[in-house]
């Protein structure tokens, strides 16, 4: 397929998604919906998007605003970049992880692994989905459902969720919906002492998504304080860190999920990998829902 249909056929499954999601009024995606806009029984409809007013979440934009762990040491101005990490590496020009320097706790889906060749799923005339799925997800509606909701998060409770545009210039709401650019959407709960903090960047392209995730790993992988966690592929391509984070031992994994960039942590209490691996897991079964055109309600696997 030529890259002007893999285009059509990518949109083709979004707009798909997105009238599904008009057609569903009860079940898993209400409860989506409802926490997305942060009010409980009301529905997030085509188009529209997380209302930072309503919710009460709207943070300034430094690092730490965007609802994501800061790592120690990182400079907290000038907002958040890749999927929360800090902006003064994530934006910075030319912040690239050579492959050569990965090291330890690198990973990344062969081309033969799951389908990770971008045609697991899809047939002649359809959009890839699977691990590197081509799939572009640009409506601010579907990235506020991307996130987790409180039925996926049994035993936790959210404290902040906020869609904007990638550069967080814009905060996406239902009054001024973003379609069509890369966004951003974060979220956090906690438990007990323990917090967790959701953040994904959509890309129009996986070449994209690719830079963003090199953007994203520098801002743990240089060496000061972060040593590599072993928890295995998670994604089409992910690394997990253990270090400080926002001042608290935690565990922090990025990845890449076609076109998505995403980080989970988790700060507090024990450090615990194998827990925060739950966590990305399930963030990247939703992804990979709302890329094969579904609408994302992956909840929590049993421990």
């Amino acid at each position: 397929m030529g890259t002007a249909g893999r285009k059509v056929a990518a949109a083709a499954a979004t707009g798909a998604l997105l009238a599904a999601l008009a057609a569903c009024g009860s079940g898993s995606s209400t409860s989506s919906e409802s926490a997305a806009k942060g009010t409980a029984g009301a529905p997030v409809s085509p188009g529209a998007t997380v209302d930072a007013s309503a919710i009460g979440t709207a943070a300034p934009r430094a690092a730490a605003a965007s609802g994501t762990a800061t790592p120690s040491g990182a400079a907290a101005g000038g907002g958040a970049g890749a999927a929360g990490t800090p902006a003064a590496r994530a934006t910075a020009p030319g912040a690239t992880t050579p492959a050569a320097t990965a090291g330890a706790g690198a990973t990344t889906a062969g081309a033969t692994t799951g389908g990770a060749s971008g045609t697991s799923g899809g047939g002649a005339g359809q959009p890839a989905t699977g691990p590197d799925s081509e799939t572009a997800l640009l409506d601010s509606a579907l990235v506020a459902l991307l996130l987790p909701d409180q039925k996926a998060m049994t035993g936790w409770e959210e404290e902040k969720r906020r869609v904007d545009t990638a550069d967080h210039v814009t905060t996406c709401t239902a009054a001024a919906p973003c379609t069509g650019k890369p966004l951003s959407g974060t979220a956090r709960f906690g438990a007990g002492e323990v917090i967790v903090r959701f953040g994904v960047d959509t890309l129009p392209g996986r070449a994209q998504a690719q830079d963003r995730l090199k953007a994203a790993y520098g801002a743990y992988a240089d060496g000061t304080g972060y040593s590599p966690a072993d928890i295995g592929l998670l994604g089409t391509e992910s690394r997990a860190f253990q270090g400080q984070l926002a001042g608290r031992d935690g565990v922090a994994v990025v990845l890449r999920a076609g076109t998505v960039v995403a980080t989970v942590t988790t700060e507090g209490g024990p450090v615990d990998p194998a827990g925060t691996r739950r966590l990305a897991a399930m963030l990247v079964k939703r992804i990979e829902q709302a890329q094969a055109g579904r609408t994302p309600d992956a909840g929590l696997d049993p421990a």
